[in-house]
């Protein structure tokens, strides 16, 4: 059972306002500014993220999931389809039958467990429930502002680099208990994010791989609207 308390997406990718119990940062373990002189600049790669996510009112696309358990030496791959909507409104569907879908219609989380045949539901407020990991999804969260960001160090780089792409790294800037840093691939020409890669508080880690994404088909809020199939239990929180 998904634990709506425990945040959905099982990686600190929703998170509900209440569950997320942020620290500032000690000085002393914040990332690094940039040196004066480096290229490729991060903060300039940052930029590009959040000015294309900014001019994306809406997106369609599909999204492979690799979670690598460190502890467990486990590793799960999931697929299936995102779509998304200013203000706060997604949905995660995936193929998989045990895998639960998640909705959001900018009022309500909806996670529905199909193996167990059970929504669990609980109110959100906009963007306000979202976790940083997800933030650049939607633009205009002054990501700058929010994460300190450096280009990613060599091993990771190259563990999920591609073509075209650069790959910058995040650590919040006020302590989350659910992921530790965000992995950003980062396509040259358009700041358009391909992948990107949550490592959690345990190590592990959690690599989406988008494809396939248009954005501002016109979607409309009525898409994302959930209604409970027949036979299904809801169970609110």
């Amino acid at each position: 059972m998904v634990t709506l308390t425990n945040c959905a997406l099982s990686l600190g990718l929703l998170c509900s306002a209440f569950d997320v119990q942020a620290a500032p940062i000690p000085a002393a373990v914040a990332a690094a500014p940039e040196t004066a002189g480096e290229k490729p600049s991060a903060s300039a790669v940052l930029a590009s993220v959040q000015s294309f996510y900014d001019g994306t009112v809406d997106l369609l696309g599909s999204f492979r999931q690799t979670y690598v358990h460190q502890v467990y030496g486990t590793r799960t791959v999931s697929r299936g389809k995102l779509q998304l909507r200013k203000p706060g409104m997604m949905v995660w569907d995936y193929e998989g039958a045990a895998d639960p879908d998640f909705y959001v219609d900018g009022q309500k989380l909806w996670v529905v467990e199909h193996d167990t045949r059970q929504v669990v539901s609980q109110k959100v407020d906009g963007n306000t429930n979202l976790a940083g990991a997800m933030k650049f999804l939607f633009g205009g969260q002054k990501l700058i502002k929010d994460f300190k960001v450096r280009m990613a160090p060599e091993k990771p780089a190259k563990s999920y680099a591609m073509p075209g792409h650069k790959v910058i790294e995040l650590k919040p800037k006020e302590q989350n208990p659910h992921y530790k840093t965000l992995l950003l691939v980062v396509d040259d020409a358009t700041g358009r994010v391909d992948a990107f890669v949550v490592r959690s508080q345990d190590n592990s880690t959690n690599h989406f791989v988008l494809t396939d994404v248009t954005t501002n088909q016109g979607l409309d809020a009525k898409d994302f609207k959930y209604k409970i199939p027949k036979g299904y239990v809801e169970a609110k929180q």
